[in-house]
């Protein structure tokens, strides 16, 4: 999160043009230089135009759309490939802002967190896209962050080459259920598909993976030990997806207990950092940030809710 100091930098101090994105690659030796600068000269239209494009109430946030290129440049091979779907990037972020109003206040007062925000999409190699839903921009403490979901960290996870296979599920009153650990251990669920999947019935949740060698990975997650982590949030209880979407926050609670057992060979120091903003966010930031709209019209444009994210890419 940018210091005080940076927060206060105005846009007309950092802002470069959109057109002008570049990527600044540091001294080489000279019989490198060739390549190097034809780096340089790559001109990501798609995004500029994509920048020149924004609504009106982004306008003043051009910069903050443009900065991010060296960091999906990073993550893509191909410039182009970069330049295209960063672009895409950008048209979910706007569409996103436009219906929430209080992420463009946050970025406005805060525009290095939208552009940080932006980078960790690149980073995690993941996407703002509502139909995948792998992650969302989330604002906090008056910054935007890049949340992860649970199946954002699920792609990872298998996109990476972790694991095979890794789900989670809730086991409720009238399923079967069997775990062993030690020598041929075992995990065994057989849900009643007629029994009710109400919270008052709640057993507990679980996940089970399959590292890469073939080896099992699976352990439980009690009720009453999920409801020690919803319990922490700063707002526990003012409305927010553990009451809308109790099941679903289970399943995100497993995967994430998962998610930091699994050794993350492969995956740099960094992508981790930004994946792990999850687990600060479901137990934070979702309810801080309903504490902040306190007194604001209970709409949706201002509510939160992982499983209720609709819109569609910006059309030009």
């Amino acid at each position: 999160m940018a210091t005080e100091q940076t927060n206060q930098l105005s846009l007309e101090q950092t802002k470069p043009a959109p057109a002008d994105i570049s990527v600044k690659a540091p001294e080489q030796p000279k019989q490198q230089e060739a390549a190097v600068t034809k780096k340089e000269k790559f001109t990501p239209e798609l995004c500029a135009s994509t920048i020149s494009k924004l609504p009106e109430p982004l306008q003043a946030l051009k910069v903050c759309f443009a900065q991010p290129f060296d960091a999906f440049r990073k993550a893509f091979k191909d410039p182009a490939e970069a330049d295209r779907v960063m672009a895409k990037e950008i048209d979910f972020a706007a569409q996103a802002m436009m219906a929430t109003p209080y992420l463009i206040k946050c970025a406005t007062s805060n525009p290095l967190s939208l552009v940080n925000a932006l980078k960790n999409v690149a980073l995690t190699n993941s996407t703002l896209n509502p139909v995948l839903k792998q992650g969302y921009l989330v604002p906090f403490g008056g910054a935007i962050t890049f949340m992860p979901s649970y199946m954002g960290l699920v792609d990872v996870l298998i996109n990476n080459g972790l694991v095979r296979k890794i789900e989670a599920h809730c086991v409720f009153e009238g399923d079967k259920f069997e775990i062993k650990h030690g020598s041929g251990g075992y995990l065994n669920h057989i849900p009643d598909p007629w029994g009710s999947r109400d919270k008052i019935r709640l057993k507990g949740a679980y996940y089970y993976a399959v590292m890469t060698d073939g080896t099992e990975l699976f352990d439980t997650i009690p009720v009453d030990e999920i409801e020690k982590i919803r319990k922490r949030a700063p707002s526990a209880k003012s409305s927010s997806p553990w009451d809308t979407d109790y099941e679903q926050m289970c399943v995100k609670t497993a995967i994430r207990r998962a998610f930091k057992f699994i050794a993350k060979n492969g995956i740099s120091e960094d992508k981790v950092k930004a994946l792990e903003a999850v687990f600060d966010y479901d137990e934070k930031a979702e309810q801080s940030w309903i504490a902040e709209q306190k007194g604001k019209p209970a709409t949706s444009n201002n509510r939160f809710d992982e499983e209720e994210v609709e819109y569609e890419e910006i059309k030009n």
